[in-house]
């Protein structure tokens, strides 16, 4: 007979947490489950520790190469057998009633695609991170709310809370492989739009960072935060995609430029607003989405004429945008780019700040070693 739940633990080097992560599954007062284990090839004594409860029916894998957390937790997602899928991270602890109280909610509310909790910070040493605000602390909200959040303020859900019908994943996919640090938040996206979902209103997941040594995830290192902007602009890339007029509406309508945009056209017009006007909650990559998005809708004819007519905005409004976006840093820092995308070279030359720049740019051929000779000879001419 199948379990109702199974319980997926992806783990890697975390021999001095995962037994209490363990402990936390087989102490629930909810005992209808399997529990999946599968390690991602660790090198330190995990397997020796998880090996010590394969007396419980633990059902255990272990990879022969590092193949990374996104690959390893799909691998679990596949081998599960329950109706319902609950994640547990081999560095976190569940308290004692997470499945009882989740499970009874989905039971009682066959719409909803997944139920989640609030949840409490440790650091290595179990000490609680008293983090103001808890960013896990959330209200519930409808999908069209919900979108509308992780829009402006990104993600604040907590992954080893989640209790998610099986049924999903087999609709929606599952995690994207490809990301690190934000696959969680990319899956939310695309659940909330198809799914409402429930957060208990209660803490029910201990959720371990690693303040001092760098160790998972969600550690405040450079890398991480590096990363997690990268792909944060790819999240934004695909955000509206496969969103419905209607809840798209229902979700952004508060923030339109033209309030009353209903037609299909008008609400691609409002996506490209929206990307543009830096609703976004990481501001700083918009742009270069807007741009994109442009540039893959803009052909069509009738949009052409909506942007035109509807929103007074030209393809020449949109060509003033795109010189806005440096990525190869061609320009010096202190000099800057007017609304109409001309160099400031007055401004350049009264400030006389010269930079080293790179030889790639110094080229004689390339237009920005001509325009560095405009500079010169225009410094020259006024002492």
């Amino acid at each position: 007979m199948k379990p109702l739940v199974s319980i997926i633990l992806p783990s890697y080097n975390h021999e001095c947490y995962i037994g209490k992560a363990i402990k936390s599954v087989l102490n629930q007062t909810f005992q209808d489950y399997e529990l999946l284990i599968s390690d991602d090839c660790s090198t330190d004594g995990t397997v020796n520790v998880i090996m010590q409860y394969t007396d419980w029916g633990i059902k255990f894998h272990q990879f022969s190469d590092n193949q990374g957390a996104t690959i390893n937790h799909k691998y679990l997602i596949e081998q599960a057998s329950g109706k319902y899928i609950a994640l547990i991270n081999s560095d976190d602890v569940w308290l004692p009633t997470r499945l009882e109280k989740q499970v009874a909610y989905l039971e009682d509310n066959q719409n909803y695609g997944a139920c989640f909790s609030w949840a409490e910070f440790i650091d290595e040493n179990d000490n609680f991170l008293n983090e103001k605000p808890n960013i896990f602390k959330q209200p519930n909200r409808t999908q069209a709310q919900w979108l509308q959040y992780f829009f402006t303020n990104g993600n604040c859900i907590c992954l080893p809370s989640m209790l998610i019908r099986r049924e999903v994943y087999e609709k929606l996919g599952v995690y994207n492989l490809a990301l690190r640090q934000l696959p969680d938040f990319d899956m939310w996206i695309r659940l909330v739009k198809k799914y409402p979902i429930h957060i208990i209103q209660e803490p029910l997941v201990l959720h371990r960072r690693f303040i001092y040594s760098g160790e998972n995830t969600s550690s405040p290192i450079l890398k991480n935060s590096v990363r997690d902007v990268m792909e944060s602009y790819y999240i934004l890339t695909t955000f509206f995609n496969g969103l419905s007029d209607e809840l798209f509406n229902e979700a952004f309508s508060s923030l339109f430029r033209n309030k009353k945009a209903r037609q299909h056209n008008e609400l691609y017009c409002e996506k490209f607003f929206l990307l543009l006007d830096g609703k976004y909650y990481m501001p700083k990559v918009n742009l270069l989405a807007a741009i994109n998005f442009f540039i893959k809708i803009y052909n069509e004819s009738d949009i052409v004429e909506t942007f035109k007519n509807t929103y007074n905005f030209t393809l020449k409004d949109f060509h003033e945008i795109s010189c806005k976006i440096d990525l190869y840093g061609l320009l010096p820092k202190d000099i800057y780019i007017d609304d109409s995308c001309n160099i400031n070279i007055e401004t350049y030359v009264k400030n006389n700040k010269l930079k080293v720049l790179s030889a790639m740019f110094l080229r004689k051929n390339s237009r920005f070693y001509k325009f560095l000779r405009k500079i010169y000879f225009a410094s020259k001419m006024n002492g």
